[in-house]
């Protein structure tokens, strides 16, 4: 059903789309028609509780690697009062966290000599703050480090040397356990995780997190993940718009917006009549999610 016979609908519910078995013009039912709509998408955010609407959101993750060793990296290190410093061959780019007023300096090894090529004069910090940026070294296989220097103590994390040079420091890709994706503006709750390997396994992951209607997937993991959620939906405006959710649920969205226009208008025992029928009709509803979320589809004999 279309927005306008779910609302045709409710004028009959609410006896108001004939009288003595003549169609009521448009401009006795004007008001009407304009209420109707805005109980119609009541009633229909208010179903997808009963009948959620499953979006899918898909990811590819295949993080760019670290020239250090990468479990390591992820740890705080501490500078008090020695240096601490990192280094590979073949650094174009690179990433770390620091918390507290530091003196970081880029350093290429020419000749067995320790060469400046930035420095970087970290001020006013109180909480881990990130910096990154491109390196230029006059020569791409010499030793290029990182090292942490400074008068007073701060903790240092997440460092990474890249070997590869960015369009710009901006895609210099964060270094962190768990990479951020900002999941879709329709969000409200996830129901699963599909993780795809590679051509031949697709199975559930469970190793994720949500923070703040972000999706948050482990480092390690590389491959495409579609991501299941229940979506909020899109509200009919349109006489030929339609919900979402399963067809034969489309006519009680009627019962809540005559009920809910009858009560509006004094006729409150009419009117909670349908509305407590809408709560019936949708509590007998079965959800649309697919229960079958731990098939793995084995192709190599194991």
């Amino acid at each position: 059903m279309n927005l306008s016979e779910i609302r045709d609908l409710a004028y009959k519910l609410a006896n108001s789309y004939s009288a003595d078995g003549v169609l009521l013009p448009l401009s006795d039912v004007i008001d009407m028609k304009m209420a109707l709509t805005d109980f119609i998408n009541t009633a229909y955010f208010k179903s997808i509780q009963y009948d959620p609407i499953e979006s899918v959101y898909s990811i590819t993750q295949n993080c760019i690697p670290n020239l250090l060793n990468t479990y390591s990296s992820f740890n705080i290190v501490q500078h008090l009062s020695d240096d601490y410093g990192v280094s590979a061959n073949g650094v174009r780019s690179y990433y770390f966290e620091i918390d507290h007023p530091a003196t970081v300096l880029i350093e290429e090894n020419i000749a067995g000599t320790w060469t400046s090529l930035a420095t970087i004069n970290a001020t006013g910090i109180t909480s881990f703050t990130e910096y990154k940026g491109l390196v230029t070294p006059s020569n791409i296989a010499n030793e290029v480090r990182l090292r942490f220097s400074g008068s007073y103590p701060y903790n240092i994390r997440r460092v990474a040397l890249y070997a590869y040079a960015f369009a710009s420091v901006d895609d210099i890709p964060k270094f962190q356990p768990y990479v951020r994706y900002t999941l879709p503006a329709d969000y409200i709750s996830l129901n699963r995780i599909i993780q795809n390997s590679d051509d031949r396994l697709r199975q559930q992951m469970l190793d994720y997190s949500i923070e703040k209607k972000s999706l948050l997937i482990n480092y390690y993991y590389n491959g495409s993940f579609d991501a299941y959620y229940a979506s909020r939906p899109t509200p009919l405006s349109l006489d030929t718009d339609s919900p979402q959710t399963r067809l034969e649920n489309h006519s009680y969205l009627a019962y809540f917006a005559a009920g809910q226009w009858l009560f509006s208008s004094g006729q409150q025992a009419q009117g909670l009549t349908l509305i407590n029928m809408f709560s019936s009709f949708m509590t007998e509803t079965m959800p649309t999610i697919d229960e079958q979320n731990n098939t793995i589809e084995n192709y190599s004999g194991w």
